[in-house]
């Protein structure tokens, strides 16, 4: 029994240490934060650019900020067009790398190929 719990140990501690620490990871949705609201300058302004910021703004965590790149991109394609639009989110969702669950991340889209 011993041996069992030991090799139980061993891999959730491996679990453990490759998720970012705590502080890494509060600094990094500030990066994925200041992206976001970043990629939305030159957009002109709205109700909508208002409502959008202030989302990214106040999102309490990295699952909320991920599930806000559909509204980020639906501003910029409306000023840039869909290709460019796609473009910045996939730079953006590159700085996701190691926050989420690998249920969460995108999967590829032919548009990207």
């Amino acid at each position: 029994m011993t041996g069992k719990f030991s090799k139980f140990t061993t891999s959730l501690m491996s679990l453990l240490s490759e998720s970012p620490s705590k502080p890494d990871a509060k600094s990094r949705i500030g990066d994925i934060r200041q992206a976001m609201l970043d990629s939305l300058d030159g957009v002109a302004a709205s109700h909508q650019l208002t409502k959008v910021s202030a989302r990214i703004l106040y999102a309490p965590d990295v699952q909320s900020l991920w599930y806000l790149r559909g509204d980020v991109m639906t501003l910029l394609s409306e000023t840039l067009g869909e290709s460019a639009a796609s473009a910045r989110i996939v730079t953006i969702s590159a700085l996701f790398v190691g926050l989420l669950p690998a249920a969460q991340k995108s999967r590829p889209t032919r548009l990207h190929q």
